[in-house]
């Protein structure tokens, strides 16, 4: 009798766990997340750095809105990549019919949306930055893709601007400005790095991209070049921007081993895992920032 309860305690409550599970999937959270922390360790450190006042509200506002556009620029990457996904990754949700496109389309257009309007609640001027980026993830995934290179340095600089619209809502742009030197090549690696596990679709789709034009193993050379610079450029930052010494414990003692180990481990076979670790490293890269910005270190 227990067993059977439990297979119809089963059998009821799996496929609403399956969906939500399948629907937290589509929505990248961790990917929007880690963005909507960029954006407070942006604010924060500026704040700091000019002894300016918290505004906890429009801090928490600029990172949820940030989160939205994100997760919403997520959704209409896999509704537009649906063919890709179907050769590249049949397991994602839409490819697997597990979530309908007129789910993914509501979820795109409301997480979207409500992002824009939270940022025009904070300032004008952090509601057009959003506009502009919602815009941005859209032209990215309908065409901005499928042109050689341009799809990977439009990601670049948007993944570079997360902690300088921080700033902005915070009423400054520097020192976090600077910050783009170390994120842009990162964000542009991680990018290279996605385009070798989804060569085969790309090349069907006729996306034009490293991988596909030369092969994945020159996308990979590149994509490695691309950590090179972030790991030189991290201390160097430190001639424009008054970090304390903490800030060089961690990238020494902890962001050039994580760098380097992905540096040397990553091969054609194992991208997927060495793009996973990029994700990782731009979380450590902003930690080490908020802890070389603290004052009085």
């Amino acid at each position: 009798m227990s067993r059977t309860m439990n297979k119809t305690t089963t059998e009821t409550t799996s496929p609403q766990t399956s969906r939500l599970l399948d629907t937290l999937t589509l929505l990248h959270l961790f990917n929007g997340v880690s963005s909507g922390l960029g954006v407070i360790a942006g604010y924060t450190i500026t704040v700091w750095h000019h002894r300016l006042s918290f505004d906890y509200s429009a801090m928490l506002l600029a990172a949820l809105a940030t989160t939205l556009i994100s997760t919403g620029g997520f959704v209409i990457n896999d509704i537009l990549d649906l063919d890709i996904d179907r050769i590249n990754r049949p397991d994602r949700p839409l490819a697997a019919g597990k979530v309908s496109l007129q789910t993914a389309w509501a979820l795109c257009l409301g997480c979207t949306l409500a992002g824009m309007v939270l940022a025009f609640m904070v300032s004008l001027a952090a509601g057009l930055v959003a506009t502009f980026i919602a815009l941005g993830l859209f032209l990215y995934s309908y065409d901005l893709k499928r042109r050689f290179l341009t799809g990977h340095l439009t990601i670049a600089a948007m993944g570079a601007a997360l902690l300088p619209f921080g700033a902005v809502v915070a009423g400054e742009i520097t020192p976090v400005i600077y910050s783009a030197l170390f994120v842009f090549p990162a964000f542009f690696a991680r990018e290279v790095l996605k385009t070798v596990p989804d060569y085969e679709g790309d090349r069907a789709a006729g996306i034009t991209n490293l991988a596909t034009r030369y092969s994945p193993q020159t996308a990979l050379r590149v994509a490695r070049g691309a950590l090179l610079l972030v790991a030189l450029a991290l201390p160097l930052v430190t001639v424009l921007w008054p970090l304390n010494t903490a800030y060089m414990v961690l990238v020494v003692g902890l962001l050039w081993p994580a760098t380097f180990y992905v540096l040397v481990t990553a091969t054609v076979e194992n991208v997927r895992r060495a793009s996973q670790l990029s994700k990782l490293l731009f979380l450590l890269t902003t930690l080490a920032l908020l802890v070389g910005s603290l004052p009085h270190l």
